[in-house]
């Protein structure tokens, strides 16, 4: 039974050295210059941290059990977030509610129930946003609207996020508590595609769902799409990345290369931060697995077989995969951004509970300081997939052997 998990031993040491041919850190060996007053970071491949110097995280929480009490289970969580008193929030996908914990990691209250009803989730909420004054914000893809609550459960109403709009991407809340969506449009099939469509736009809302600003039009990801009515999915097709900075900036990137474009809070470009990256060419083994695991999930998902055949027409693969999954904000300006598995590097045993939608994200985060300098590599937890920080902390989804879930909350060790 893990309720609340404070243990030291189980901390996950920080890899100090991440490439450049076994060389290790102890003084920053790029460049920066100027353009047109823009700050150019050009970072090697040998980090900054010396052996063992780096930072390290270690499981300060832990909440979920694999069977007993039904209140510290999970089906799929879609967001973890934590509200200004240390109450942990989980958003249960499959069960379709959202449940409260003390920062103790001990059950307080469920909100919501399955249906499409004022305070009632559909089977595609989530991720869960904290906002101004621990107002919880649940976008429901499945509902096409935006759930309103307080932690103590009182529903506060909720706004249309119809796919007429685009359909979100993204979610991540500002510092002050703004909501930021990213969009994309959305053709149904035997529409005639707008040629704006190839762009996603990255908007502000208010609570009542209204768009304030656009702050930045983004190309598009291909990695789903309709053509002749029928769906279709071209994985590890470039996609943009971006996360919300501490001081209320932007950072910007596309994922085929490791490339970040940092924006002020004014939205004017500071610094475009880069390192080199060797790219990883998808094989026939990688295509054959990433498709067998598909056809599994779909078959267990109840999908026809004469769907499936369907289904797997529509499916291409990139020549290269991503360099990076995702990019975080970290504590101390630091930028933190995830290396991909491949699937030919996992084992008999990892192949066979290999989930392409949920286990393409690597242990390892490249990590990037505040004046986007390469620190090296700090190691998650095998399984561990972060949401968001939160001052030293880390919070998201681990996921054991057995593929059941669990609330985690990291502490960053070594941060100044």
């Amino acid at each position: 039974m893990f309720r609340k998990t404070v243990v030291p031993s189980l901390a996950v040491a920080a890899l100090a050295a991440c490439g450049g041919g076994g060389e290790t850190g102890g003084g920053w060996a790029g460049t920066a210059s100027d353009s047109a007053g823009v700050q150019i970071v050009a970072n090697p491949t040998t980090p900054m941290w010396p052996d063992g110097e780096g930072w390290r995280v270690e499981e300060m929480l832990r909440i979920g059990e694999p069977a007993g009490d039904p209140e510290y289970q999970f089906g799929q969580i879609a967001g973890v977030a934590i509200t200004s008193a240390g109450q942990v929030l989980v958003m249960d996908q499959q069960a379709q509610e959202l449940k409260v914990f003390g920062a103790d990691g001990t059950w307080v209250r469920t909100i919501g129930e399955p249906g499409n009803g004022p305070g009632q989730f559909g089977p595609q909420a989530g991720p869960v946003l904290v906002g101004r004054g621990d107002t919880v914000l649940v976008p429901d893809l499945g509902n096409q609207r935006v759930s309103l609550f307080l932690p103590d459960g009182e529903s506060l109403g909720s706004f249309r996020s119809g796919f007429e709009s685009g359909i979100p991407i993204r979610w991540e809340m500002t510092r002050d508590g703004t909501p930021v969506t990213q969009l994309r449009a959305f053709t149904l099939p035997g529409q005639a595609a707008d040629p704006a469509d190839t762009m996603d736009v990255i908007v502000k809302r208010t609570y009542d769902g209204a768009v304030t600003d656009t702050l930045f039009r983004v190309p598009a990801g291909k990695t789903f799409s309709f053509a002749g009515g029928a769906p279709e999915f071209h994985f590890f097709s470039p996609e943009p990345m971006w996360t919300l900075a501490r001081d209320g900036g932007l950072v910007l990137g596309v994922n085929n290369v490791m490339s970040f474009r940092v924006f002020g809070p004014d939205g004017e470009l500071r610094r475009i931060v880069r390192m080199p990256v060797e790219p990883k060419t998808v094989t026939e083994e990688d295509e054959s697995i990433f498709v067998e695991t598909l056809e599994r999930l779909w078959n267990q998902a109840g999908v026809p077989p004469e769907a499936i055949a369907q289904l797997k027409q529509g499916v291409s693969f990139e020549d290269r995969f991503p360099a990076y999954v995702q990019v975080l904000a970290g504590p101390a300006g630091s930028l933190w951004v995830q290396r991909i598995i491949r699937p030919t590097d996992l084992s008999a045993e990892e192949k066979e509970d290999f989930n392409p939608l949920q286990n393409l994200g690597s242990p390892e985060w490249d990590v990037f300081d505040g004046e986007g300098r390469y620190l090296g590599v700090v190691e998650m937890p095998f399984h561990f997939q972060p949401t968001a920080f939160a001052g030293d902390e880390v919070y998201g989804v681990w996921r054991d052997d057995l593929d059941v879930q669990y609330a985690m909350v990291l502490r960053i060790v070594g941060v100044d």
